[in-house]
């Protein structure tokens, strides 16, 4: 609000101000940094300071330690106490590979402090470290950790202190405009708060016991998932040493040749993907890539059934021919959703995982439902209040005895598990597209793969009697 003057107070998130309590630690810090150099600075809060206590030293020894890192994180830190810990010793002597930054949470939290910052204002204090960060280490690469999900409810007595809902709703807001800030060059930024979700976007409160800080398996499971993006931007070997049998999970991008330009394609997503808005957000492979709808394919396969069902919607169409749920992943992880909050989100991968190629080996029907529930949690993640339609994987192949039947059956009774969590719908029309005898028409898949405009017809009126209520 104005002041009395007319002007505009001052965001005190980009004030550098010292943090009562921490002089102690501050002096440790800096005497650290002035006695050797490291090669990875963290800097946060709570978060990033409970890495140096017991219950964590497993996590710590195991990724961090060996990187010769400096844990500059404080219980409590907002923005400008970060910045008033960095102009004042803790970057002497320093010029490490990577910096990651985990900070902004506090600056939401509407119980405990007596200045609340608005989104915006989190964005502007996370800018003004990243300047400074540019400033005093400019070799030095910058990992953006999305601030980490809360959903925590302070009280006194029967009444509750803030509003959690408002907490979490400014975090998210913050880290989509903190998103903002990577370039890709010197400046990243990484989203991990899947990992700390279950299904239904509740947190899993073994991974955050007081849905707030990770507890050590929490902390592991976030270095874990970090750990593909740190360990390229250090240079150096991934340190998780857990073996991952299952590539479904395994994010990577194009795997396959097809008649179009993958990177073209994710790098259109990026483009239009803000200017749309969408109401609705398609995720597929070729199935989904080739009905219709932007980013324009080379082939368009059902547009009547297309224009038939959405009309005038705004809707995004992610499907990329031959993608498998790991390239869903990995576009996920690269931005292709940040920022969006659909009513709708229709998911339809899998059936190329069972494929093996000279790129890819195929999966079981276990690991790609897993990797289809990877998908969910990233979704649900990013825009907690979409809706998501989980398809059944489509039948495929010209007679039931085909190969491909008994995996996808396999997989859609599997897959058919996540229709019983609270805001997801699991939707198999595999039915629909077969005569009595298993034998799938030329008419509605002229390839015994992808759908006719008569198969994408019947796609959409399974479809419309969900989205209707949206009307």
């Amino acid at each position: 609000m104005p002041t009395a003057q007319g002007r505009q107070p001052a965001n005190t998130a980009v004030i550098p101000s010292q943090q009562k309590g921490w002089a102690a630690r501050h002096e440790e810090k800096v005497k650290a940094a002035r006695a050797e150099k490291h090669d990875l600075l963290l800097i946060g809060d709570s978060i990033t300071h409970n890495l140096d206590l017991p219950p964590y030293k497993a996590v710590w020894d195991q990724f961090f330690a060996p990187r010769r890192a400096l844990n500059l994180g404080y219980s409590g830190a907002r923005t400008e106490n970060i910045l008033w810990n960095l102009q004042n010793g803790e970057l002497d002597n320093q010029s490490p590979k990577v910096a990651v930054l985990l900070i902004g949470t506090n600056n939401s939290d509407d119980a405990n402090y007596p200045i609340v910052h608005t989104p915006e204002q989190i964005a502007e204090g996370t800018q003004a470290i990243v300047a400074l960060l540019r400033e005093k280490l400019p070799e030095t690469k910058i990992l953006l950790l999305r601030i980490f999900p809360r959903t925590n409810v302070y009280r006194k007595g029967n009444e509750e202190l803030g509003s959690a809902r408002r907490r979490f709703q400014t975090n998210l807001r913050a880290a989509e405009l903190v998103a903002r800030l990577a370039d890709g060059k010197m400046v990243h930024c990484l989203d991990v708060n899947h990992v700390f979700l279950r299904l239904d976007g509740s947190l899993d409160p073994e991974r955050m016991p007081d849905l707030l800080h990770p507890s050590p398996q929490g902390a592991l499971a976030w270095a874990r998932a970090m750990e593909p993006t740190l360990c390229q931007l250090m240079g150096d070997s991934n340190r998780d040493t857990a073996a991952v049998d299952n590539t479904a999970l395994a994010p990577v991008p194009k795997l396959e040749n097809d008649c179009y330009d993958w990177y073209a394609r994710h790098a259109e997503v990026l483009k239009v993907k803000n200017q749309l808005a969408p109401e609705v957000v398609l995720i597929g492979d070729s199935i989904t890539h080739f009905w219709a709808g932007p980013p324009r394919a080379p082939i368009q396969n059902g547009p009547q059934a297309w224009q038939t069902l959405f009309g005038e919607r705004r809707v995004l169409n992610l499907g990329f021919g031959w993608d498998r749920t790991q390239n869903v992943l990995w576009r996920l992880d690269h931005g292709e959703f940040d920022g969006l909050h659909p009513r709708w989100v229709i998911i339809n991968i899998g059936t190329n995982n069972f494929s093996t190629t000279a790129n890819a080996r195929a999966n079981t029907p276990a690991q790609v439902a897993e990797g289809i529930r990877a998908i969910c949690l990233r979704v649900r993640s990013k825009s907690p209040e979409s809706r998501l339609i989980v398809m059944g994987v489509l039948p495929r192949g010209a007679k039931a005895s085909d190969p491909f039947r008994s995996k996808i059956g396999e997989l859609n009774k599997l897959a058919s598990e996540l229709g019983q969590v609270p805001g997801i719908t699991f939707l198999d029309i595999g039915e629909k597209f077969l005569q009595p005898d298993g034998e799938l028409p030329r008419s509605l898949m002229n390839d015994f793969c992808h759908p006719t405009e008569a198969g994408y017809a019947i796609w959409a009126a399974a479809l419309a009697p969900l989205l209707a209520g949206d009307r």
